[in-house]
């Protein structure tokens, strides 16, 4: 389910079924080969999983079509696993893709509900953290979004991005 709280940004709910949670956060059983990406004091490893992308397509078909049914045809980006420790901050920026268009990102454990996404659209808004919600947003590479606040025990989240061209870009 999606609720539409700007033009370009949708808080959703229940977003995945219970197993498609469960083989995701599975997926979490072994971090130690996942990529680190630090950030002050605190790290989010993350890990592409190419080899359950068609999974996580049919997962998001609802929110990909609404997508689509505004943007045109989009092409998936490989779905990632992000593990972010205590202290995290994502802090607020844009993304960089030439060809970003949209972001899913599905929340798949709880925490501190404060962080959740912010994402500033004409004024600040946010989704909370929750598992199985998210947020979808348009326009990535335009609106400044990010955290407020770190991360108290873990943040587990799945991530999806698409683009509007085929041909795949290496700048994130």
């Amino acid at each position: 389910m999606f609720v539409k709280i700007t033009n370009n940004f949708y808080q959703l709910t229940d977003v995945l079924d219970q197993d498609m949670l469960t083989m995701l956060n599975q997926e979490f059983d072994d971090t130690s080969n996942w990529c680190a990406r630090p950030q002050q004091n605190a790290i989010r490893v993350e890990q592409s999983i190419s080899h359950l992308k068609k999974f996580v397509h049919t997962a998001l078909a609802t929110f990909v079509a609404e997508a689509e049914s505004r943007l045109g045809t989009l092409y998936q980006n490989t779905p990632q696993l992000w593990l972010d420790f205590s202290g995290y901050v994502n802090k607020i920026h844009v993304d960089h893709s030439p060809n970003l268009s949209v972001n899913i990102q599905v929340y798949l454990n709880d925490d501190d509900e404060r962080t959740g996404t912010y994402c500033f659209d004409g004024d600040w808004h946010s989704v909370p953290y929750r598992k199985n919600c998210g947020y979808m947003m348009f326009n990535p590479t335009e609106l400044q979004h990010g955290m407020k606040y770190p991360v108290q025990k873990e943040r587990r989240s799945l991530y999806q991005s698409f683009r509007l061209t085929k041909e795949i870009s290496h700048i994130w």
